[in-house]
């Protein structure tokens, strides 16, 4: 009788695991406190149109970094002190978050720093149903590094950010806009899983269209995209580790 119930209470507890603590929450969604690392290369494959080179430096790259996108986002929760939790039990957790972005070919660099805040238990959102996740509110700086134009053009833009990322057993959705001045930049990434481990994606980043494949391995995601950068095709890989 004790072995029974044992492996009822296993039946039980097992689904409520894979529910509350998904691969996909490590990779979308949040946690009493994360990391998250990113590191991407990308090349030119395709040249869509001659771009005009009239005033303008048309040199190449010249090292590894132009060709690079890296970031880390870091979220520590404020509430909920003895752990984290999603479920009705306890209030929706709070938190403090940060990221970083470093943008090799366009020669920028995107900061932000503010508040995050768990979504209701049940809330839905469209076509993905039931999901869970966070929003986040908060300040932007964009950088100009492009050392190759004046110094009255590399400005800094001060600004405010956005954020809005659900996830579910089979999808994530990925949202945040940078409002400034005279730029507003949008990134809304959807991911499909196709199998227990590969998810198919598509969107925006940043205002470039961009779609690809990912692969989670463990608290790390392996991606290879395709994206259009002005008027160039890119292809490039990316990984992403969760701490």
């Amino acid at each position: 009788m004790k072995v029974l119930l044992s492996a009822a209470l296993l039946i039980i507890v097992m689904p409520l695991n894979a529910y509350f603590n998904p691969k996909m929450r490590n990779n979308f969604g949040a946690n009493h406190a994360i990391l998250r690392l990113n590191a991407g290369y990308f090349n030119n494959v395709y040249q869509l149109s001659k771009p005009s080179t009239e005033g303008a430096n048309a040199t190449a790259p010249v090292s590894m970094m132009d060709n690079m996108r890296l970031s880390a986002e870091a979220m520590v929760m404020l509430n909920n002190r003895y752990g984290f939790s999603e479920s009705v039990s306890r209030s929706r957790p709070k938190f403090i978050h940060g990221k970083g972005i470093y943008d090799g070919i366009a020669k920028t660099t995107l900061v932000s720093a503010g508040y995050a805040h768990g979504l209701k238990c049940r809330a839905a959102f469209l076509f993905f149903g039931q999901v869970k996740g966070y929003f986040s509110l908060g300040a932007a700086a964009l950088i100009n590094n492009d050392m190759t134009l004046p110094a009255e053009q590399r400005t800094t833009l001060v600004g405010a950010r956005m954020g809005y990322n659900v996830y579910n057993r089979s999808s994530a959705f990925q949202f945040e806009t940078y409002a400034f001045k005279n730029k507003v930049l949008v990134t809304a990434m959807a991911y499909k899983k196709l199998g227990e481990n590969i998810l198919i994606q598509g969107g925006v980043e940043q205002n470039q269209p961009k779609f690809g494949l990912s692969a989670l391995i463990g608290s790390c995601r392996l991606s290879a995209t395709t994206q259009l950068y002005k008027n160039n095709l890119q292809s490039g890989v990316n990984m992403t580790v969760n701490f």
